[in-house]
């Protein structure tokens, strides 16, 4: 009757407490998320902000309470940073009986970044990283009574400068700070923060706070799962074998544990021979944790083929892992839940080699080899998808982000090395969406120390981190830091003076630190020391002479001052995991666009222009290609902004295309297997590198790269030797296809071609590039007595069995603001149809755009005054009309359908209109 009364009791306390700070999430009710009715304060009194949510940072909290303006409006970067030099702290009130369990811990799996930590008046503990879960041992606190849980965080800022401080007299860790443009902090190298927290040339300094993941009270009396790392490979008897790790923990101390591990791949049988449950008798380690191997088969006919986005379908199987003690069976337990745990993993059935075998040249090639098909590598760069780490894990934004990755072709996303390792979720969509990852550890552009208590949490956080990541099909390749390697070699940050000091320490920490901790914790995929690196080429120093060597490795290639729009000047490497250009975001994606005035817009956007080269490459390349904007920035008409954000999208999307089609075109002759772009998404509305504005929009570039990127292309530049290079890309997999290509000439300003080749039954085998022409475009025009500046080229490919389009491409002979035709088109745009869903809020309209004479790269936008619009995207933009009209479609998130679009709220820009003036 007691026992009863006792189990009673708890269940009472326990629904009590569910229901004022916590909800369920494990269907044995061993896991509680303490996610409501935080109280956030800091350390004077001075702002209180009650009824906080989980995950949750100082700086959201002050927004959503409107102590604060948006971090991401105005100058509020610099304006609010004095949130970020504070100290707060973060308390809820937590209740619990712990008398049925052996084990009652407190799990915080993320906290930004300092932290103490007190449950009543005991500390627990404290957090120095905010990349590793921290565990506590609670249990004889839970007595029932209630205690109040505490967080007192200390700065980031404070932190930071505290160590440089203590540093005097030992070797500086370079760079101290950042270039003054980013307006950033310092020395945020020498904590284990999102580095890109203090500032970037793409991003804010916004130096948060708080608790960006869930805080769980776990309870149990036998052993908790908490990963599962799995590596599968195929056997020459045509089955897969899976060999699964399952780490287990018992507590935070020594135990024995002893009971059965039960494995089930769901709709999958086991081969025959597969033992499908193991007996575990064992200890833990001294932190409670035991690591339990196990091998298990399926026949591969049971099961499909994983394949990156583009070459096949993506199946993915239920992984079963439960465990139950011992006990169960041998002794009636009337609390049987408390003795097992269980958990589910999708895993995907697929091959990934990095193939990097000798050449004639002397170097060595780079690419992916995915179920034995090599794969031309096609994507960009990820950021975090908010600065802010409590909102950078927001399932709809990224699932957004991810799924334009995927709608734009794109088969490979890098996660860079400066923000975080992502939630679960990213990688789950990165599975279902075939994108592979090549992910670096959170390392980035500087060097960083090796003293013993920086080394320690650095091992927990690479193990924590990709214990947790492995077992995604997705993930491809780990690489330890992003450019690290390049810095110290080529003395970015002024490391030459004490150059063998910075050496070892670079190899103390990647390559006798984190390398081993990879590999032991996923032994199939290969560990790149850095990016851009020599791959394997076989270096004694682990420094190569020349990181950058288009004959080996990757390479991150940017030229910022000769012309991006000449395909001549691109050779390319063997695989080019970063290079891009900057551009301003659309004109109506800034807020102050509808209350400033020209010049206050300006002093805005030269804020945020954090490049410590400013705009100059921007205008640079406008002055190279197109008619600058008439008016000045130092005194700025009310067209000036609006016209400078078209060219300069327009030029980043040219020479992102012009870039990336001679690396595709190339694969061949210069072996170049891999483009990633940099950046896909941003963290801000600012000047930068992005195809995606911060909050959805798409620039020029991201809907040019439904093109770029397309599976079947049709390229062509002029090349080294001015010659018209004409190829076939493909990346599909099956027979062997045959196109017929035509290239028309055209004359600016007229609709009718003045001359046309055609090349019929053109062999495009799959997986491959074939080089369709290279001829004399200018001597030809020359034959014919016409001028490049007056006349492009428009390319198109038809399938040769049935006449349906394969690839469009153009090519412009001579400069756009070479071109005398300066007709102007008069375009209009009507809205043909207008539709919106209320269940999906998304509102569809049909757009006619009409033209009297060819216009050269119309460019539609919204006015300011439908800011309320999200995710705003046309179906095409950017774009040549040969024709006198084009449907365009355009689709935007409209919550409860309030916004009727008409023909006014669309503004048009072209290149003709710029000539003209």
């Amino acid at each position: 009757m007691l026992d009863a009364l006792k189990f009673f009791l708890f269940v009472l306390l326990l629904l009590v407490t569910i229901l004022l700070n916590q909800h369920v999430t494990s269907k044995q009710s061993a896991e509680l998320d303490l996610d409501l009715l935080w109280h956030i304060q800091d350390t004077k009194g001075v702002y209180v902000i009650p009824n906080q949510t989980l995950p949750s940072g100082v700086y959201t909290a002050l927004e959503q309470s409107m102590i604060i303006g948006s971090l991401l409006e105005e100058y509020n970067d610099v304006n609010t940073s004095w949130v970020g030099q504070q100290d707060w702290i973060y308390r809820a009130n937590l209740s619990c009986v712990a008398s049925e369990y052996e084990y009652v811990v407190l799990t915080l799996h993320g906290v930004d970044t300092f932290a103490d930590v007190y449950l009543g008046e005991r500390l627990l503990g404290s957090t120095d990283n905010m990349f590793v879960r921290y565990r506590f041992d609670v249990k004889g606190q839970c007595d029932g009574s209630t205690n109040e849980l505490r967080l007192h965080f200390r700065s980031a800022v404070s932190e930071a400068r505290s160590k440089a401080a203590s540093w005097s007299n030992r070797l500086p860790v370079l760079p101290e700070c950042p270039p003054p443009v980013y307006n950033g902090q310092c020395h945020v190298n020498l904590i284990r923060k999102m580095q890109a927290s203090f500032a970037w040339d793409w991003g804010l300094a916004a130096p948060s706070m708080g608790i960006w993941k869930p805080i769980r009270l776990e309870y149990y009396s036998s052993a908790l799962i908490r990963d599962v790392v799995v590596t599968i490979t195929g056997t020459a008897d045509d089955l897969w074998l899976i060999e699964v790790m399952v780490h287990l923990e018992a507590g935070l101390t020594e135990h024995r544990v002893a009971g059965q591990l039960t494995f089930k791949i769901f709709d999958v049988p086991f081969a025959t021979g597969t033992e499908s449950t193991l007996t575990v008798v064992n200890t833990t380690n001294e932190r409670g944790e035991l690591a339990v191997g196990h091998r298990l088969s399926v026949r591969k006919d049971a099961v499909q083929l994983w394949w990156p986005n583009g070459y096949g379908r993506q199946p993915l199987y239920s992984l079963y892992v439960q465990w139950e003690d011992a006990a169960i069976n041998s002794v009636k337990q009337p609390h049987p839940d408390t003795l097992q745990a269980e958990t589910i993993v999708r895993i995907g059935f697929r091959t990934v080699r990095l193939s990097q075998e000798r050449t004639d040249d002397g170097g060595q090639l780079f690419y992916f080899v995915v179920n034995d098909v090599p794969i031309f590598a096609k994507g960009s760069n990820w950021i975090p998808s908010s600065i802010l780490p409590e909102r950078s894990y927001d399932p709809s934004y990224v699932k957004f982000l991810l799924y334009a990755a995927r709608d734009a072709h794109m088969n490979m996303l890098r996660v860079w090395g400066g923000g975080l390792y992502e939630s679960n979720l990213f990688y789950r969509l990165a599975d279902e969406l075939g994108l592979l990852i090549w992910h670096d550890l959170m390392f980035a552009c500087s060097m960083y120390p090796t003293e013993a208590g920086f080394l320690r949490t650095v091992r927990d956080e690479v193990r924590q981190n990709v214990r947790r990541i492995q077992h995604h099909p997705s993930v491809a390749v780990w690489a330890t830091n992003n450019e690290n390697e390049v810095a110290l070699r080529q003395n970015w940050y002024g490391t030459e003076a004490n150059f063998s000091a910075y050496y070892e320490q670079y190899v103390e920490l990647y390559v006798r630190q984190v390398l081993p901790e990879v590999e032991a914790n996923d032994p199939s995929r290969p560990v790149l020391l850095s990016s851009p690196s020599n791959g394997d080429h076989p270096s004694k120093d682990y420094v190569a002479a020349n990181p950058q060597d288009p004959l080996h490795g990757d390479v991150h290639y940017y030229n910022y001052f000769l012309d991006g729009w000449n395909a001549a000047q691109y050779r390319g490497g063997r695989f080019v995991s970063e290079y891009g250009f900057q551009s301003f975001p659309a004109y109506t994606s800034w807020p102050e666009a509808r209350s400033y005035d020209p010049l206050e817009l300006t002093r805005l956007i030269n804020h945020r222009q954090h490049s410590p080269l400013g705009h100059e490459p921007i205008l640079t390349m406008i002055r190279f290609n197109l008619p600058l904007p008439a008016s000045s920035p130092d005194a700025p008409d009310a067209t000036y902004w609006p016209d400078l954000i078209f060219l300069s999208q327009l030029s980043q999307a040219m020479i992102v295309k012009t870039e990336t089609e001679v690396y595709r075109a190339r694969r061949l002759a210069h072996g170049t297997m891999g483009a990633l772009y940099w950046q896909l998404n941003d963290v801000w509305i600012a000047p930068s590198w992005s195809s995606i504005e911060y909050g959805g929009t798409f620039k020029l570039l991201h809907v040019w790269l439904r093109q770029i990127f397309a599976p079947e292309h049709l390229v062509s530049f002029v090349n080294e030797r001015r010659q018209l290079e004409i190829a076939a890309v493909r990346d599909t997999l099956g027979a062997d296809d045959r196109w017929r290509i035509e290239l028309r000439i055209h004359r600016y300003g007229t609709f009718g071609a003045v001359d046309r080749r055609t090349y019929e039954e053109v062999t495009v085998g799959p997986n491959t590039v074939v080089t369709v022409d290279r001829y004399d475009i200018y001597g030809h025009l020359a034959h014919l007595g016409l001028k490049p500046s007056d006349h492009l080229v428009l390319l198109a490919a038809y399938r040769q069995s049935s006449g349906q389009l394969v690839a469009e491409n153009f090519v412009l002979l001579d400069k756009l603001k070479h071109v005398r035709d300066r007709t102007d088109p008069t375009v209009t745009v009507s809205v043909v149809a207008a539709v919106c869903s209320e269940r999906s809020n998304l509102t569809s309209v049909s757009l006619e755009v009409t033209v009297r004479v060819p216009a050269l790269f119309v460019y539609l936008q919204l006015t300011p005054e439908n800011s309320t619009l999200k995710q705003c995207q046309f179906s095409d933009n950017g774009f040549l009309q040969f024709q006198p009209i084009r449907t365009v479609q355009l689709t935007c998130v409209d919550a409860g359908c309030r916004n009727k679009i008409q023909s006014r709220d669309i503004t048009v820009r072209t290149v003709n209109g710029l000539l003209k003036s």
